[in-house]
């Protein structure tokens, strides 16, 4: 529906019509954009207050894991061994990238209801397979990193268990774990990435840059401190902080112009069913 052919009293209830015609209204009726359905500390959150902490969230998390990955030790090629669990970035480089990544974890949920129902089905798919992607391999990996393999990497009576192979637990298992959740997670950018570029709701060069990320991680380069942890953080990081600032900013993605104006023909026409 365009424009036009809405209402222009904006405190006059949106018809069953109006909404099913315009996912701007029908969005908003879905993502809780009500102040006022309910009574003291039970009311829903305000959407324009989840909006913006989800998208604070991912704009930190975002340059919490570029930062991390750029002073994540790498020491002869190994970024897992007792020497490079020593290293001078140790163990801040890993803790960021952990707290990065909880972030990011967080905000995605918020990041899909801003976006959807314009990132289609393969969105969807995308999306969640990146948020299961980051929660199997990052979430475990650095878990393991920080509580288990740096406090026993500085004790001698400890540092000989961590693996030689920069794998940290040297087991099959882990191994597995670690190749099958980054692949579900490289598909989940790819496709979210296509959906971001096929559908526009961001600008172009976001989508662009998320599926650089997705080659990017694929990309056999020598493992040296300061570059290839930048070389693999950065793009998807500077995307997902885009589209932070873009939720901070704006009620919806690829928002048009005057729909800021029916927030209070949402409220009544929630009221008026």
């Amino acid at each position: 529906m365009t424009e036009t052919t809405r209402s222009t009293r904006p405190d006059q209830p949106a018809s069953d019509a109006e909404i099913g015609a315009d996912p701007i209204l029908a969005a908003d009726l879905t993502a809780g954009d009500i102040t006022d359905a309910g009574p003291g500390p039970f009311r829903s959150p305000p959407w324009d207050a989840l909006r913006r902490l989800g998208g604070a969230a991912l704009t930190i998390g975002g340059l919490a894991c570029i930062v991390g990955g750029t002073l994540h030790p790498i020491v002869d090629g190994d970024a897992h061994s007792v020497a490079a669990l020593h290293g001078a970035g140790a163990p801040w480089a890993q803790i960021l990238l952990a707290v990065g990544t909880t972030l990011l974890l967080l905000g995605l949920p918020v990041m899909y209801a801003w976006l959807a129902p314009r990132i289609g089905i393969v969105g969807l798919v995308g999306l969640v397979a990146y948020m299961v992607g980051n929660l199997v391999t990052a979430a475990g990996h650095l878990t393991v990193e920080l509580f288990v393999a740096y406090p026993f990497a500085h004790n001698p009576s400890t540092a000989g268990l961590i693996a030689d192979d920069d794998t940290m637990l040297g087991t099959a298992e882990f191994a597995m774990l670690n190749t099958i959740g980054g692949l579900v997670m490289l598909g989940g950018m790819g496709l979210l990435g296509a959906s971001l570029i096929r559908h526009r709701c961001v600008p172009l060069w976001i989508g662009v840059l998320t599926v650089i990320g997705m080659v990017g991680f694929m990309v056999p380069i020598p493992a040296v401190e300061g570059i290839s942890g930048f070389i693999y953080e950065a793009p998807r990081g500077i995307a997902v902080i885009a589209i932070g600032v873009l939720m901070i900013r704006h009620r919806h993605s690829g928002a048009r112009r005057g729909d800021e104006r029916s927030q209070p023909r949402v409220a009544a026409a929630y009221r008026a069913r």
